[in-house]
């Protein structure tokens, strides 16, 4: 297939979803950016069309994707319980709780130390909040507005598992002033002290886990075993496994001992259970273990404590496709039955349970969620499959990226795919991103380019992905740079903001439809931010010199300017902010929208149709004026004249056309009152 038919429909796209990189269409559930030229349609479409015109023009120029939610999920009213029943204080709970006190916010390092527990406890006892809720992973702490905020509830983010610093000083000090003017808390959970930065150093903790052994005993008190015999199995048998150990390890001691206590196992094998490593235990849990056992506990490592309703179908979903992937190429799968096992029984099989939470979006409205019962349990089960079965991994991948396009959900496939990379070795590390920038899918690129903007904050792997980004900006495929785009389009890409737009217009350069899409895209967010639009839009109008004329940049400065000159009904807010604060380079970019032989004549005929209806339709004749001054800023003839003959010059067939559209521009404005310029 030609470049040229890149932006229509693909014959056979569905039979062949990894189409050459030389077509590489857009994704069928991609918003399209670039205006398409040549296409004739009839009644309402998308995208902008150049001939014949009949309907509405509806252009997708949404300027930045919805914001995620800011709640995840509250925490269980089980959970509030056990922090107010037991506790055992870790080292350095006193400063913590007095720096959340004054300062709102508190930032709690230290791995294996109880952090989630204790940030609890601090909310919940010493600060009295009982509406805890977990924040969106995928947000960042300086994305989040006052509005988003409860004066009586109180927030923990839990950034474990992250390297390097997962926020900017900037991103700080924002959160903090939003989180105090709300009269709101936050906890931030992190690993290392070092990865807190500069701005939040006073405002961060490093705790030291309590005695396992004092932990295990507050478990064992907290869940109504009082009697001592099997406090003394935790005091004698398993005080020594416990030496050093997390408070996760301190409560599996618990359990264990009650099991020792109950005749169900020997002491031998609870202080081999405590020693036994979490991948070993795994191991040995998977033997005995279906086809659908695999794939419901696989849903579940990878959705942990998300609504248990969607964890189910989509473990369902995992079920019928590893069962497919068993057939011979004629086989024909025959379906379960849906009533083949309850729920019950499948969460004894797989060691989990359901947890009742106040809904996050609606009040007085109750929602599941599902986990191990076992806090260490989602990561082994995870790496588990990975690893042990390595045949099944594209269909592993494929299964987590279908919730990639969910942003919900999008946060736990990029921990996932970033877990593969961080911990599994291989030859090729990225092979995995790789794989899916690659791929026609909007969902699978989308997931490779965050998983790339989380990578690039990993300090061991991010000499690899700045080698892997420079490569594909250079060489890739269209699917590839389209990723690359996004990663600088992204939050992350902002950072250095100079780098970042020299990254999109190199490119802007292919004369692929799909890189081109997602350097509009990424532009245009750039654009609806006021602290940054000014770099950008100078950068747009550098975009349409000589030099670029015959590269990709021009259709990308073709959509860019007919957004900036507020050719869209969505956009003309913007164009005031646009006209008063940037009046040059607006005007620089509609002359050359309008220099362009199709667009230009795009524009005049816009003009036309505004000018049918000015006379009796204020709204038209507003926009009429509105646009025909930035070709003339004085209407009057003799002023005008110069600018309408440059006009002319440049689309000499609309001779007739563009005197009339000036004449009748010129009359409504008379009739008005005199318009600022």
């Amino acid at each position: 297939m030609s470049e040229d038919k890149e932006n229509g429909s693909v014959q056979g796209a569905d039979d062949n979803p990894r189409p050459s990189p030389e077509t590489s269409p857009l994704s069928p559930n991609e918003a399209r950016y670039i205006p398409e030229k040549k296409n004739v349609t009839n009644g309402d479409m998308r995208g902008i069309q150049v001939s014949d015109i009949t309907g509405d023009i509806n252009y997708y120029a949404s300027v930045a994707s919805e914001k995620a939610d800011l709640i995840v999920r509250y925490a269980a009213p089980q959970d509030i319980e056990d922090v107010r029943s037991e506790f055992v204080v870790p080292g350095g709970f006193a400063a913590a709780v007095s720096i959340l006190r004054k300062e709102s916010v508190v930032v709690l390092c230290g791995e294996g130390t109880g952090r989630t527990f204790t940030a609890r406890r601090m909310l919940v006892d010493d600060l009295k909040i009982t509406k805890i809720a977990d924040m969106n992973r995928s947000r960042t702490i300086g994305s989040i507005r006052e509005p988003e905020l409860e004066q009586e509830a109180a927030l923990v983010l839990d950034l474990r598992g992250t390297r390097d610093r997962p926020f900017t000083d900037l991103d700080f000090t924002q959160c903090l002033r939003v989180v105090k003017d709300a009269g709101c808390r936050l906890v931030i959970l992190l690993d290392h002290l070092f990865q807190t930065p500069n701005s939040a150093s006073k405002h961060a903790v490093a705790l030291t886990a309590p005695s396992a052994v004092e932990v295990a005993l507050a478990t064992l008190r907290r869940r109504g075993h009082v009697d001592g015999p099997v406090q003394l199995t935790i005091k004698g048998d398993l005080a020594a496994a416990l030496e050093g150990a997390s408070p996760d390890k301190a409560v599996r001691a618990a359990d264990l001992a009650v099991q020792v206590q109950e005749g169900e196992i020997e002491v031998a094998a609870a202080i081999t259970s405590l020693k036994e490593e979490v991948t070993d235990a795994v191991a040995r849990w998977f033997e005995d273990l279906d086809v659908r056992g695999h794939a419901y506990s696989f849903a579940v490592a990878v959705l942990e404590n998300q609504p248990v309703e969607h964890v189910w179908q989509r473990a369902w979903a995992l079920d019928q496709n590893i069962r497919k992937a068993r057939l011979p190429d004629d086989g024909k799968l025959r379906p379960r039955c849906p009533l083949i096992q309850p729920s019950d029984q499948t969460l004894r099989e797989i060691r989990a349970t359901v947890e009742e939470r106040a809904h996050p979006k609606h009040k007085d409205l109750k929602e599941e969620t599902i986990r191990f019962e076992r806090h260490d349990w989602a990561r082994g089960v995870f790496m588990h499959m990975w690893r042990q079965y390595p045949a099944a991994q594209e269909i592993l991948r494929d299964w987590m990226c279908e919730d990639a396009t969910f942003d919900r959900f999008q946060a736990e496939s990029v921990k996932a795919v970033c877990d593969v990379v961080r911990n599994v070795p291989a030859h090729e590390p990225l092979a995995v991103i790789e794989n899916l920038a690659s791929q026609r899918l909007y969902g699978r690129r989308a997931l490779a380019a965050r998983a790339m903007e989380v990578l690039m904050d990993d300090d061991i792997m991010r000499p690899l992905v700045e080698k892997t980004i420079e490569r594909w900006t250079r060489y890739g495929n269209a699917y590839e740079k389209w990723t690359v785009a996004r990663v600088y389009s992204s939050e992350f890409g902002r950072r250095n903001l100079t780098a970042s737009l020299a990254k999109l217009t190199e490119i802007g350069k292919s004369e692929k439809y799909t890189p081109q899409n997602a350097v509009v895209f990424g532009v245009l967010s750039m654009l609806a931010t006021k602290e940054i639009r000014g770099i950008a839009l100078d950068t747009v109008v550098s975009w349409t010199g000589a030099r670029y004329r015959r590269t990709g940049l021009q259709s990308i400065t073709l959509a860019l300017g007919l957004w900036v000159i507020g050719f869209y009904k969505h956009s003309q807010d913007y164009f005031v902010e646009f006209a008063e604060a940037f009046p040059k380079q607006v005007t620089d970019l509609f002359k050359h929208v309008l220099a362009d032989p199709e667009f230009g004549e795009l524009l005049l005929e816009h003009l036309g149709e505004l000018a049918i209806h000015a006379r009796w339709d204020e709204e038209k004749a507003s926009e009429l004026i509105r646009l025909t001054r930035l070709i003339a800023p004085d209407l009057s003839w003799w002023r005008r004249r110069d600018a309408v003959e440059a006009v002319i010059f440049q689309h000499p067939t609309k001779r007739s056309e563009i005197h009339r559209i000036f004449r009748i521009a010129r009359k409504v404005q008379k009739a008005r009152k005199p318009q600022p310029a």
